[in-house]
Protein backbone atom coordinates (compact mmCIF):
# COMPACT_ATOMS: atom_id res chain seq x y z
CA UNK A 1 0.00 0.00 0.00
CA UNK A 2 1.26 3.45 -0.97
CA UNK A 3 0.64 6.36 1.37
CA UNK A 4 0.46 9.95 -0.05
CA UNK A 5 1.29 12.90 2.18
CA UNK A 6 0.04 16.47 1.43
CA UNK A 7 1.65 19.50 2.95
CA UNK A 8 -0.63 22.22 4.37
CA UNK A 9 0.55 24.57 1.59
CA UNK A 10 -0.39 22.10 -1.16
CA UNK A 11 -3.76 21.50 0.51
CA UNK A 12 -4.52 25.24 0.56
CA UNK A 13 -3.49 25.58 -3.10
CA UNK A 14 -5.74 22.68 -4.13
CA UNK A 15 -8.68 24.16 -2.21
CA UNK A 16 -8.18 27.53 -3.93
CA UNK A 17 -8.11 25.88 -7.38
CA UNK A 18 -11.31 23.91 -6.68
CA UNK A 19 -13.03 27.05 -5.37
CA UNK A 20 -12.09 29.02 -8.51
CA UNK A 21 -13.35 26.22 -10.78
CA UNK A 22 -16.66 26.09 -8.91
CA UNK A 23 -17.09 29.85 -9.29
CA UNK A 24 -16.41 29.62 -13.02
CA UNK A 25 -18.96 26.82 -13.40
CA UNK A 26 -21.61 28.74 -11.45
CA UNK A 27 -21.02 32.12 -13.10
CA UNK A 28 -24.09 33.16 -15.10
CA UNK A 29 -23.81 34.10 -18.78
CA UNK A 30 -23.43 37.82 -19.17
CA UNK A 31 -25.57 39.83 -21.56
CA UNK A 32 -23.93 40.56 -24.90
CA UNK A 33 -23.63 44.02 -26.42
CA UNK A 34 -26.87 45.06 -28.08
CA UNK A 35 -29.17 43.10 -25.72
CA UNK A 36 -32.12 44.98 -24.27
CA UNK A 37 -35.40 44.37 -22.45
CA UNK A 38 -38.63 46.33 -21.96
CA UNK A 39 -41.17 45.42 -19.31
CA UNK A 40 -44.25 46.94 -17.78
CA UNK A 41 -47.03 46.14 -15.31
CA UNK A 42 -50.36 47.87 -15.75
CA UNK A 43 -53.17 48.88 -13.42
CA UNK A 44 -56.69 47.80 -14.32
CA UNK A 45 -59.57 50.23 -14.81
CA UNK A 46 -63.19 49.96 -15.95
CA UNK A 47 -63.59 53.58 -17.13
CA UNK A 48 -64.15 55.22 -19.45
CA UNK A 49 -65.98 52.55 -21.46
CA UNK A 50 -69.32 51.99 -23.17
CA UNK A 51 -69.39 48.51 -21.61
CA UNK A 52 -69.86 47.80 -17.94
CA UNK A 53 -67.22 45.91 -16.01
CA UNK A 54 -63.63 45.16 -16.94
CA UNK A 55 -62.32 44.53 -20.43
CA UNK A 56 -61.24 40.84 -20.68
CA UNK A 57 -58.28 41.87 -22.85
CA UNK A 58 -56.81 44.21 -20.20
CA UNK A 59 -53.06 43.65 -19.88
CA UNK A 60 -51.56 42.64 -16.57
CA UNK A 61 -47.92 42.71 -17.70
CA UNK A 62 -45.77 42.74 -20.83
CA UNK A 63 -42.13 41.88 -21.46
CA UNK A 64 -40.11 42.28 -24.66
CA UNK A 65 -36.51 41.04 -24.72
CA UNK A 66 -33.92 40.95 -27.51
CA UNK A 67 -30.82 38.71 -27.58
CA UNK A 68 -28.41 40.26 -30.07
CA UNK A 69 -26.10 37.23 -29.98
CA UNK A 70 -28.79 34.82 -31.22
CA UNK A 71 -30.78 37.54 -33.08
CA UNK A 72 -33.92 36.47 -31.23
CA UNK A 73 -36.80 38.61 -30.01
CA UNK A 74 -39.15 37.26 -27.34
CA UNK A 75 -42.56 38.72 -26.48
CA UNK A 76 -44.55 37.82 -23.35
CA UNK A 77 -48.09 39.08 -22.68
CA UNK A 78 -50.31 38.29 -19.70
CA UNK A 79 -53.90 39.41 -19.12
CA UNK A 80 -56.04 39.59 -16.01
CA UNK A 81 -58.78 37.40 -17.56
CA UNK A 82 -59.12 35.03 -20.50
CA UNK A 83 -58.68 37.27 -23.58
CA UNK A 84 -61.45 37.54 -26.17
CA UNK A 85 -59.18 36.49 -29.02
CA UNK A 86 -59.32 39.82 -30.86
CA UNK A 87 -56.23 41.24 -32.58
CA UNK A 88 -53.42 42.76 -30.49
CA UNK A 89 -50.76 45.09 -31.95
CA UNK A 90 -47.35 45.67 -30.34
CA UNK A 91 -45.28 48.51 -31.85
CA UNK A 92 -41.65 49.15 -30.89
CA UNK A 93 -39.81 52.48 -31.06
CA UNK A 94 -37.04 54.63 -29.66
CA UNK A 95 -37.32 57.56 -27.26
CA UNK A 96 -36.92 61.16 -28.34
CA UNK A 97 -35.19 63.87 -26.34
CA UNK A 98 -38.55 65.39 -25.37
CA UNK A 99 -39.66 62.11 -23.74
CA UNK A 100 -41.99 60.96 -26.56
CA UNK A 101 -41.60 57.69 -28.47
CA UNK A 102 -40.79 57.44 -32.19
CA UNK A 103 -42.73 54.27 -33.02
CA UNK A 104 -42.14 52.12 -36.07
CA UNK A 105 -38.88 50.21 -35.51
CA UNK A 106 -40.84 46.95 -35.59
CA UNK A 107 -44.45 45.82 -35.20
CA UNK A 108 -46.07 42.55 -34.10
CA UNK A 109 -49.71 41.69 -34.80
CA UNK A 110 -51.30 38.86 -32.81
CA UNK A 111 -54.46 37.01 -33.84
CA UNK A 112 -56.20 33.99 -32.31
CA UNK A 113 -57.85 30.94 -33.81
CA UNK A 114 -59.05 27.60 -32.55
CA UNK A 115 -56.45 24.84 -32.54
CA UNK A 116 -57.42 21.95 -34.83
CA UNK A 117 -57.49 18.34 -33.70
CA UNK A 118 -58.11 15.11 -35.65
CA UNK A 119 -61.07 12.96 -34.62
CA UNK A 120 -61.80 9.48 -36.04
CA UNK A 121 -65.26 7.94 -35.64
CA UNK A 122 -67.16 4.92 -37.08
CA UNK A 123 -70.07 5.45 -39.44
CA UNK A 124 -72.60 2.90 -40.84
CA UNK A 125 -73.38 3.33 -44.53
CA UNK A 126 -75.80 1.64 -46.98
CA UNK A 127 -74.07 0.14 -49.99
CA UNK A 128 -75.76 -1.32 -53.13
CA UNK A 129 -74.38 -4.59 -54.45
CA UNK A 130 -75.35 -4.95 -58.12
CA UNK A 131 -76.61 -8.30 -59.55
CA UNK A 132 -73.95 -10.95 -60.20
CA UNK A 133 -73.78 -13.78 -62.76
CA UNK A 134 -71.91 -17.04 -62.42
CA UNK A 135 -71.44 -19.99 -64.85
CA UNK A 136 -70.59 -23.58 -64.01
CA UNK A 137 -69.93 -26.75 -66.05
CA UNK A 138 -72.34 -28.72 -63.87
CA UNK A 139 -75.79 -27.98 -62.64
CA UNK A 140 -74.66 -28.17 -58.99
CA UNK A 141 -76.15 -25.28 -56.88
CA UNK A 142 -73.29 -22.88 -56.10
CA UNK A 143 -74.58 -21.76 -52.71
CA UNK A 144 -76.83 -19.37 -50.76
CA UNK A 145 -78.28 -16.46 -52.70
CA UNK A 146 -77.76 -17.94 -56.16
CA UNK A 147 -80.69 -18.80 -58.42
CA UNK A 148 -80.61 -20.99 -61.57
CA UNK A 149 -80.91 -18.89 -64.78
CA UNK A 150 -80.86 -21.64 -67.44
CA UNK A 151 -78.37 -23.42 -69.67
CA UNK A 152 -76.31 -21.49 -72.18
CA UNK A 153 -75.98 -23.69 -75.25
CA UNK A 154 -73.38 -21.49 -76.86
CA UNK A 155 -70.95 -21.79 -73.94
CA UNK A 156 -72.40 -25.15 -72.87
CA UNK A 157 -72.48 -23.91 -69.24
CA UNK A 158 -75.12 -23.45 -66.60
CA UNK A 159 -75.99 -19.85 -65.62
CA UNK A 160 -76.62 -18.72 -62.05
CA UNK A 161 -77.82 -15.22 -60.96
CA UNK A 162 -77.48 -13.45 -57.56
CA UNK A 163 -79.97 -10.49 -57.34
CA UNK A 164 -78.74 -7.01 -56.38
CA UNK A 165 -79.21 -5.97 -52.76
CA UNK A 166 -78.48 -3.23 -50.19
CA UNK A 167 -75.98 -4.03 -47.44
CA UNK A 168 -74.80 -2.12 -44.36
CA UNK A 169 -71.09 -1.46 -43.93
CA UNK A 170 -69.05 0.29 -41.19
CA UNK A 171 -66.47 2.85 -42.33
CA UNK A 172 -64.12 5.05 -40.29
CA UNK A 173 -63.92 8.76 -41.04
CA UNK A 174 -61.28 11.29 -39.85
CA UNK A 175 -62.18 14.98 -39.57
CA UNK A 176 -60.40 18.16 -38.39
CA UNK A 177 -62.35 20.13 -35.84
CA UNK A 178 -61.79 22.86 -33.22
CA UNK A 179 -60.08 21.64 -30.10
CA UNK A 180 -62.32 22.56 -27.13
CA UNK A 181 -59.29 22.63 -24.82
CA UNK A 182 -56.66 24.59 -26.79
CA UNK A 183 -56.24 27.88 -28.66
CA UNK A 184 -53.65 28.96 -31.22
CA UNK A 185 -52.30 32.53 -31.10
CA UNK A 186 -50.44 33.58 -34.24
CA UNK A 187 -47.96 36.48 -34.09
CA UNK A 188 -46.55 38.14 -37.22
CA UNK A 189 -43.53 40.49 -36.97
CA UNK A 190 -42.50 43.14 -39.48
CA UNK A 191 -39.35 45.27 -39.17
CA UNK A 192 -38.85 48.71 -40.65
CA UNK A 193 -36.68 48.52 -43.76
CA UNK A 194 -36.89 44.71 -44.10
CA UNK A 195 -39.23 43.09 -46.64
CA UNK A 196 -41.44 40.18 -45.65
CA UNK A 197 -42.40 39.07 -42.15
CA UNK A 198 -41.73 36.48 -39.47
CA UNK A 199 -44.54 34.34 -38.07
CA UNK A 200 -44.70 32.15 -35.00
CA UNK A 201 -47.59 30.35 -33.32
CA UNK A 202 -47.99 29.43 -29.68
CA UNK A 203 -50.68 27.08 -28.38
CA UNK A 204 -52.25 27.78 -25.00
CA UNK A 205 -54.98 26.12 -23.00
CA UNK A 206 -58.48 27.55 -23.26
CA UNK A 207 -58.69 29.95 -20.33
CA UNK A 208 -54.94 30.57 -20.30
CA UNK A 209 -53.90 34.15 -19.51
CA UNK A 210 -50.24 34.24 -20.61
CA UNK A 211 -48.50 33.52 -23.91
CA UNK A 212 -44.92 33.71 -25.18
CA UNK A 213 -43.74 34.17 -28.78
CA UNK A 214 -40.16 34.00 -30.11
CA UNK A 215 -38.84 35.37 -33.40
CA UNK A 216 -35.37 34.60 -34.71
CA UNK A 217 -33.67 35.66 -37.96
CA UNK A 218 -30.35 37.23 -39.04
CA UNK A 219 -32.34 40.24 -40.34
CA UNK A 220 -33.11 41.20 -36.72
CA UNK A 221 -29.44 42.10 -36.17
CA UNK A 222 -29.10 45.46 -34.46
CA UNK A 223 -32.79 45.81 -33.62
CA UNK A 224 -33.14 48.47 -30.95
CA UNK A 225 -36.13 49.69 -28.94
CA UNK A 226 -36.48 51.78 -25.80
CA UNK A 227 -40.27 52.14 -25.75
CA UNK A 228 -43.39 50.33 -26.94
CA UNK A 229 -47.13 50.80 -27.48
CA UNK A 230 -49.56 47.87 -27.11
CA UNK A 231 -53.08 48.19 -28.55
CA UNK A 232 -55.75 45.69 -27.43
CA UNK A 233 -59.40 45.20 -28.45
CA UNK A 234 -62.06 47.45 -26.91
CA UNK A 235 -59.57 50.01 -25.59
CA UNK A 236 -58.93 53.28 -27.42
CA UNK A 237 -55.60 54.28 -25.86
CA UNK A 238 -52.65 51.88 -26.11
CA UNK A 239 -50.64 50.66 -23.17
CA UNK A 240 -47.24 52.32 -23.24
CA UNK A 241 -43.83 51.29 -21.99
CA UNK A 242 -42.09 54.66 -21.84
CA UNK A 243 -38.40 55.27 -22.49
CA UNK A 244 -36.24 55.97 -19.43
CA UNK A 245 -36.52 59.58 -18.39
CA UNK A 246 -33.38 61.67 -17.88
CA UNK A 247 -32.48 62.64 -14.37
CA UNK A 248 -34.19 65.92 -13.46
CA UNK A 249 -31.94 68.93 -13.30
CA UNK A 250 -31.10 69.95 -9.75
CA UNK A 251 -33.16 72.79 -8.37
CA UNK A 252 -30.96 75.82 -7.82
CA UNK A 253 -30.36 76.56 -4.17
CA UNK A 254 -32.16 79.67 -2.97
CA UNK A 255 -30.02 82.72 -2.52
CA UNK A 256 -29.61 83.58 1.15
CA UNK A 257 -31.19 86.89 2.05
CA UNK A 258 -28.84 89.84 1.94
CA UNK A 259 -28.41 91.93 5.01
CA UNK A 260 -27.54 95.08 3.19
CA UNK A 261 -25.61 96.10 0.17
CA UNK A 262 -24.86 93.09 -2.12
CA UNK A 263 -21.27 94.17 -2.43
CA UNK A 264 -20.96 94.14 1.36
CA UNK A 265 -22.35 90.56 1.58
CA UNK A 266 -20.30 89.20 -1.32
CA UNK A 267 -17.51 91.28 -2.84
CA UNK A 268 -17.57 89.07 -6.00
CA UNK A 269 -21.35 89.21 -6.54
CA UNK A 270 -22.71 90.61 -9.80
CA UNK A 271 -25.11 93.51 -9.48
CA UNK A 272 -28.08 92.50 -11.66
CA UNK A 273 -29.76 95.83 -11.09
CA UNK A 274 -27.51 97.21 -13.82
CA UNK A 275 -28.85 94.69 -16.41
CA UNK A 276 -32.53 94.68 -17.33
CA UNK A 277 -33.84 91.29 -18.56
CA UNK A 278 -37.17 90.80 -20.37
CA UNK A 279 -38.75 87.66 -21.88
CA UNK A 280 -41.38 87.99 -24.63
CA UNK A 281 -43.29 85.14 -26.34
CA UNK A 282 -43.78 85.18 -30.08
CA UNK A 283 -45.70 82.11 -31.32
CA UNK A 284 -43.50 79.10 -30.42
CA UNK A 285 -40.41 81.13 -29.47
CA UNK A 286 -39.32 83.15 -26.43
CA UNK A 287 -37.15 86.20 -27.02
CA UNK A 288 -34.80 87.34 -24.23
CA UNK A 289 -33.37 90.88 -24.17
CA UNK A 290 -30.59 91.99 -21.79
CA UNK A 291 -29.86 95.72 -21.65
CA UNK A 292 -27.96 98.14 -19.43
CA UNK A 293 -24.86 96.13 -18.57
CA UNK A 294 -22.24 93.55 -19.54
CA UNK A 295 -21.27 90.03 -18.38
CA UNK A 296 -19.16 87.15 -19.72
CA UNK A 297 -21.66 84.25 -19.80
CA UNK A 298 -25.38 83.69 -19.47
CA UNK A 299 -26.90 80.63 -17.76
CA UNK A 300 -30.43 79.74 -18.98
CA UNK A 301 -32.81 77.13 -17.54
CA UNK A 302 -36.24 76.29 -18.99
CA UNK A 303 -38.01 73.35 -17.34
CA UNK A 304 -35.45 70.55 -17.14
CA UNK A 305 -33.24 71.93 -19.91
CA UNK A 306 -30.33 74.21 -19.15
CA UNK A 307 -27.56 75.80 -21.21
CA UNK A 308 -24.70 78.27 -20.86
CA UNK A 309 -23.90 80.67 -23.70
CA UNK A 310 -21.71 83.72 -24.24
CA UNK A 311 -23.24 87.00 -23.20
CA UNK A 312 -25.26 88.84 -25.81
CA UNK A 313 -28.06 91.36 -25.77
CA UNK A 314 -30.66 89.18 -27.52
CA UNK A 315 -31.41 85.44 -27.32
CA UNK A 316 -34.19 83.43 -29.01
CA UNK A 317 -35.41 80.14 -27.47
CA UNK A 318 -37.17 78.11 -30.18
CA UNK A 319 -39.90 75.45 -29.91
CA UNK A 320 -41.03 76.39 -26.42
CA UNK A 321 -44.46 75.01 -25.37
CA UNK A 322 -47.19 77.36 -24.21
CA UNK A 323 -46.88 75.96 -20.68
CA UNK A 324 -43.53 77.76 -20.18
CA UNK A 325 -44.40 80.86 -18.16
CA UNK A 326 -40.95 81.87 -16.86
CA UNK A 327 -37.21 81.48 -17.55
CA UNK A 328 -34.39 81.23 -14.98
CA UNK A 329 -31.40 83.44 -15.77
CA UNK A 330 -28.02 83.93 -14.11
CA UNK A 331 -24.89 85.81 -15.20
CA UNK A 332 -21.16 85.19 -14.86
CA UNK A 333 -18.69 88.09 -14.74
CA UNK A 334 -15.59 85.91 -15.22
CA UNK A 335 -15.09 85.21 -11.51
CA UNK A 336 -18.45 84.13 -10.07
CA UNK A 337 -22.09 83.42 -10.92
CA UNK A 338 -24.97 85.53 -9.80
CA UNK A 339 -28.00 83.97 -8.11
CA UNK A 340 -30.75 82.60 -10.38
CA UNK A 341 -33.39 85.18 -11.32
CA UNK A 342 -36.84 84.08 -12.49
CA UNK A 343 -37.94 86.22 -15.46
CA UNK A 344 -41.68 85.99 -16.33
CA UNK A 345 -42.63 85.46 -19.97
CA UNK A 346 -44.96 88.14 -21.27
Amino acid sequence: MTTHYFSPRRALLLAAILSALSLLAAAPATASEGDWMLSGSFARTAAPSFSSGFNPDDLDRAEIAFDNRTKELQLTLATFDTPSGGPVRVTLGTGRSDGSCALGAAEMTITSQAALVERTFPETVQEWLPPQERRTWSNTWPGTGWAFAGYDSWSRMYRWIRPGTWIQRTVYRTVLEADPLRLERLAVLMRLGVDGSLATTTTIDIGGRAAVWSFGAPQLDGLRATCAAITIPNRAAPYTIAPPQPEPAPIPAPTPPMTGDPAADDPDAIDLEEIEITATRRAGTIELRLTGGEAESIGIRVGRASRTVAFRGRLVLRRQPATVRSVLIRLHDGDAWSAWERVPVR
